[in-house]
C-alpha cells in the first residue's frame, strides 16, 4: 500500500512534470537552435497561405449568408403580395356588393342631376334669332 501511495503522490506528478519539461521546454529551445533562414520563410508561407484559407472562408460565408437574406427578403416580399391581393380582392367584393345595393339611389341620383343639368342648359341657351321681343340684333 505504501509503495502504491509514492506512485500515486510522487512517481506520477513527476512524471508528468518531466514529461512536460521536455515538451514545453527542451523542445521548442530545440526547434529555435534548428530554425534557419529557409524554415522562416517556410513558416510565414504557412502562416499567410492560413489567413488567406480563413479570408476565403470568411467571404463565402458572407456571400452565402448574403444570398440567404436576399433569398428571405424576395420570399417576404412574395408573401406581403399575395396577403395583399387577397386583401384587394376581398376590398373589391365588398364595394362591389355594397354597389349593388347602392345602385337604384345611384339611378335615382343620376336621373335627378341629368334634370337639373338639362334645366341649367335650357335656361343658358341664347334666345333664338326669331324672337319677337327684339332683344337679340339680326
Amino acid at each position: 500500500m505504501k509503495n502504491w501511495w509514492q506512485k500515486l503522490t510522487i512517481d506520477w506528478p513527476c512524471a508528468l512534470g518531466d514529461w512536460l519539461w521536455a515538451m514545453l521546454v527542451v523542445e521548442p529551445a530545440r526547434l529555435i537552435d534548428g530554425i534557419t533562414r529557409r524554415r522562416v520563410l517556410h513558416i510565414i508561407g504557412l502562416i499567410l497561405l492560413v489567413i488567406f484559407f480563413q479570408q476565403v472562408v470568411a467571404m463565402d460565408l458572407v456571400f452565402l449568408f448574403g444570398v440567404d437574406l436576399g433569398l428571405l427578403m424576395e420570399v417576404s416580399a412574395a408573401v406581403i403580395i399575395l396577403v395583399s391581393r387577397q386583401q384587394i380582392k376581398t376590398a373589391v367584393l365588398v364595394i362591389r356588393r355594397s354597389l349593388v345595393s347602392a345602385k337604384p339611389s345611384l339611378h335615382q341620383v343620376y336621373r335627378r342631376g341629368a334634370r337639373r343639368v338639362r334645366r341649367a342648359v335650357r335656361t343658358l341657351w341664347p334666345p333664338k334669332s326669331s324672337d319677337e321681343d327684339g332683344l337679340v340684333p339680326a
